[in-house]
């Protein structure tokens, strides 16, 4: 075993056991990723990379880069596919004047395969050698550190609470220490919906010297409430302002009021709109901002966390994140992943006895 492998397998190992540190359920400290220590390790772990990268592509090292940035664009080839051809069926469905739009990102999605066509085969005729997906894969495994270490320099993470009142507009960010950080456009949040599953419970409450007393659990049969020999017809339940959930007043004495319990949330999004330009041309952009789909634009994705209810509007709790370093990051991710796996299943070279 050379220096440099041993060098390398006491810098991974040492990584490992900080991350452990960091992450461990009872005595973990997420302050360790951001420490000195992991820092020098993260440097020594990308150099070590990077030099091992370059002397295991030795006699081949001109074949490693071609064969690197061939693979980058089958891997664009294949976003482009995805993306656009998502987006033509997307507008196929909706019809109408949308079916030129849905031809013309078809097409583009069309030219994704022929960037994978063309640069897949160049990828396999220059990536020719088993050693090359290895000496690939370490100077992944670098590109992944230097994305990570750029973002632990540069990235900013602020929280954003916006109504969704169709008004209120979003134009700047107040970071922690009181700056404010102007955004290159403007965000506004129309609607936000909430979807519940259908399993609603039911209380009668009785008022007693003007208090409610204790609660009484009502049963729920197809489309009728029971208790005991009363029932009544769920469609009775109204909504009115200032009740967050649709009730019945029962008429007689003591007054009683019938509720309807929150149910359990199943989903939540929020329709939002960007008011932006592209080449001095403004443009508008509307999505669905759910939990795990994030919209982005102009550098910042913006994440849905939670809401809130603020009498009778809500509160979008959002974060928006800007990290330039999440594009090399993931470029080094697929590239782990595909040279890890063409690695291990590339035919074995046959040695000469």
């Amino acid at each position: 075993m050379s220096s440099w492998l041993k060098g390398g397998i006491m810098a991974l190992g040492a990584a490992c056991v900080l991350l452990l540190a960091g992450a461990f359920p009872l005595l973990g400290a997420p302050e360790v990723y951001r420490s000195g220590a992991m820092l020098l390790l993260g440097v020594i772990t990308i150099i070590l990379c990077l030099a091992g990268g370059w002397r295991l592509a030795v006699g081949s090292r001109g074949q490693l880069i071609f064969g690197l940035v061939f693979l980058f664009f089958t891997v664009t080839g294949l976003c482009m596919l995805g993306q656009y051809g998502a987006k033509a069926l997307e507008y196929a469905r909706i019809g109408g004047p949308m079916w030129a739009g849905a031809v013309g990102m078809a097409c583009v999605a069309l030219t994704g395969v022929v960037f994978m066509a063309v640069f897949g085969f160049l990828c396999y005729r220059v990536m020719n050698q088993r050693i090359l997906w290895l000496a690939g894969l370490h100077w992944a495994v670098a590109l992944l550190g230097i994305g990570a270490f750029v973002d632990a320099a540069c990235e900013i993470r602020v929280p954003v609470t916006l109504p969704a009142d169709a008004r209120t507009e979003l134009t700047e960010l107040v970071l922690d220490d009181g700056r404010t950080l102007p955004l290159e456009f403007r965000l506004r949040v129309d609607d936000f919906v909430v979807q519940h599953y259908d399993d609603a419970t039911y209380s009668l409450y009785t008022f007693e010297n003007g208090r409610p007393g204790p609660m009484q659990p009502v049963e729920r049969r197809g489309d009728t409430l029971h208790l005991g020999n009363e029932s009544w017809p769920l469609s009775a339940l109204k909504n009115a302002p200032g009740m967050p959930h649709p009730f019945l007043m029962i008429p007689g004495q003591p007054m009683r009021v019938l509720v309807q319990n929150p149910a359990t949330v199943r989903d939540y999004c929020a329709r939002i709109v960007a008011f932006t330009d592209h080449r001095g041309r403004p443009e508008t952009h509307k999505a669905e901002l759910r939990v795990n789909s994030p919209f982005a634009c102009k550098d910042w994705r913006f994440t849905l966390s939670s809401y809130r209810r603020e009498g009778p509007h809500t509160e979008v709790l959002m974060q928006a994140r800007r990290a330039p370093g999440r594009f090399a990051a993931l470029c080094g991710m697929v590239g782990i992943i595909i040279c890890t796996a063409v690695w291990c299943w590339w035919r074995k070279e046959e040695t000469q006895p």
